[in-house]
């Protein structure tokens, strides 16, 4: 790693955690010391790297996920203090949030997510990070903690769609020449797509035991399967990859979309059932919410900040719906 010369006064990787754990860096810091790099990123995992020319590391590279929790860290720490002229909301609702980028995008780079929004009347708890896959949330249980406290009746919870969207060509078959019809999507997904819709389902039902295990708890969990992405033309994450399988989305969109939609259908499906069969279980359907090409970002697998803030009305509302009348 060799640092570019620059004109700015570096900063030491100290003192950047230090601020990083008040809350002290502005928007324009995190601009400075952090940047995206979109050809590292993968899909639910943007990489965010520390410009080396403005931090001073001893000539140490950062893992990218030591990286990631400090960035997370300053935004989380200030979005968690109240501004001086600021007056909170009357006993506003608490609610838990674990999950991937859906729920926790790096807003300085990226659009506003859900979750920052509901902030906006919630008092909401998160430990997501994008990057995690339902295998890591559980196998951390960072959630556990906070169920254990008793303080949430409410945890949303997003997950699995790294195993979805994020990896749609190892379940695609190849185009037949010629064939159009987005009729015959189904039959471009493989068997094993099966399969894993029941691991993640699997994951699921071990998500739901913790919390129903938890010391008192009350809590309802709100769960959703994302909604039907629309692959772009060379797009980074769904287009080049149903392209190389013969599904180019600027030939043949509507078979390609099909194939998405069909994919995030069987999951949604799943989840539904799951949802159905148990107490306090709250299934949120985000397909008939997100749906316009507005309503998503140009990487094709997050939702826009239009579509965010559609996300955040759909989670709002199951809560209202579930909240004990005071």
């Amino acid at each position: 790693m060799a640092a570019a010369k620059s004109s700015g006064k570096r900063i030491t990787l100290d003192q950047l955690k230090k601020r990083a754990a008040k809350g002290t860096l502005t928007d324009k810091d995190l601009r400075s010391y952090f940047r995206l790099d979109e050809y590292r990123s993968k899909a639910f995992a943007p990489a965010i790297q520390l410009d080396y020319a403005r931090v001073d590391t001893d000539g140490k590279e950062l893992p990218d996920r030591e990286v990631a929790e400090i960035f997370n860290q300053a935004t989380s720490t200030r979005r968690e203090k109240p501004a001086p002229s600021q007056e909170a909301p009357a006993a506003p609702v608490k609610i838990l949030v674990e999950g991937d980028s859906w729920f926790n995008l790096p807003d300085i780079f990226m659009p506003r997510d859900a979750v920052d929004i509901l902030r906006e009347t919630f008092n909401v708890s998160s430990v997501a990070m994008w990057g995690d896959t339902l295998e890591n949330m559980l196998k951390q249980k960072q959630y556990v903690q906070k169920l254990e406290s008793g303080n949430f009746r409410h945890f949303l919870f997003s997950g699995g769609g790294n195993d979805v969207l994020g990896s749609i060509g190892k379940y695609v078959k190849t185009r037949t020449p010629g064939d159009t019809d987005p009729a015959h999507a189904p039959g471009y997904v493989k068997p094993s797509f099966t399969s894993k819709v029941k691991e993640i389902i699997s994951g699921y039902q071990e998500l739901a035991d913790d919390v129903r295990q938890a010391r008192g708890s009350r809590t309802v969990l709100y769960v959703h399967a994302y909604a039907n992405a629309i692959p772009k033309p060379n797009g980074r994450y769904l287009g080049r990859r149903l392209e190389a399988l013969g599904f180019d989305p600027a030939t043949v969109g509507p078979l390609a979309r099909a194939i998405v939609a069909h994919m995030v259908g069987r999951f949604n499906a799943a989840l539904q059932s799951f949802a159905a069969a148990r107490a306090n279980i709250v299934y949120v359907d985000l397909r008939t919410k997100v749906t316009a090409a507005g309503d998503w970002h140009s990487d094709e697998i997050h939702p826009s900040t239009r579509g965010a803030r559609k996300v955040a009305t759909a989670f709002a509302g199951a809560i209202g719906a579930n909240s004990p009348a005071v």
